[in-house]
C-alpha cells in the first residue's frame, strides 16, 4: 500500500493524465469523438422527396402535390411525415425540402389542416396572411414565417400546401410552378 502523504503534485497530474486518456479512448469508441477517419465528406444529406410525396399520397389516400421538373441543381435533402397523435397537431404533415443552386433552402409542406392552422403549427400562433402572391397559375397567401422567412400557403382540394425557406422569391415560384 502506498503512503498518500508521500505523493506529490507530479503524481496527481500523472493520474489526471491517465484518466483523460482513458476518457478520450472511451468517447472515441462510443463515436462521440472523431480521430480523423470521419466518413462525413461535407456533403449535404439527400432524401427521396418526390418518392416520399408519392408514397405518402398512396398511404394516406390524399391528393398530394408531387413536384415535377425542378432544376437539376436543386438537391433534395429532407423528407418527413408526422402523425397528429404523436405531434399534438390537428392533421398529418408531409414535408420535403431542397437545397437550391444558390445554397438556400426551400420546403414544401402539405397537410389537411386549414391554412391558418397549418401556418400556426409550423411557425407558432398569431400568424395571419399579409399579402396575396400569384405563382404557379394560382393565388398563394403570404404569411410571415420564422426568422426573416416568408411562407406561401394555398389550398388544393382537401390539402393545404405551404412553401417556406430561405430561398429567393424566384425559387419559391419555381417550386409553385412544379406543383401547379
Amino acid at each position: 500500500m502506498v503512503d498518500r502523504r508521500s505523493l506529490t503534485m507530479k503524481d496527481m497530474w500523472g493520474a489526471v493524465a491517465v484518466l483523460a486518456v482513458a476518457l478520450v479512448v472511451v468517447l472515441g469508441l462510443m463515436g462521440n469523438i472523431g480521430f480523423g477517419n470521419d466518413t462525413d465528406d461535407g456533403q449535404t444529406p439527400t432524401a427521396d422527396v418526390v418518392g416520399g410525396f408519392q408514397r405518402s399520397a398512396a398511404a394516406l389516400q390524399l391528393p398530394l402535390a408531387v413536384p415535377r421538373g425542378l432544376p437539376a441543381e436543386w438537391q433534395p435533402n429532407s423528407f418527413y411525415q408526422t402523425d397528429p397523435a404523436t405531434t399534438g397537431g390537428t392533421a398529418s404533415r408531409i414535408g420535403g425540402g431542397w437545397l437550391t443552386a444558390e445554397g438556400r433552402f426551400v420546403t414544401l409542406i402539405q397537410s389537411t389542416a386549414t391554412p391558418d392552422v397549418l401556418a400556426a403549427e409550423v411557425f407558432g400562433g398569431g400568424r395571419t396572411s399579409t399579402a396575396v402572391v400569384q405563382a404557379g397559375g394560382t393565388e398563394w397567401s403570404s404569411y410571415p414565417g420564422a426568422r426573416e422567412e416568408v411562407a406561401w400557403v394555398r389550398t388544393a382540394g382537401p390539402v393545404t400546401l405551404l412553401i417556406t425557406g430561405s430561398a429567393s422569391e424566384a425559387d419559391f415560384r419555381i417550386l409553385a410552378d412544379s406543383i401547379a
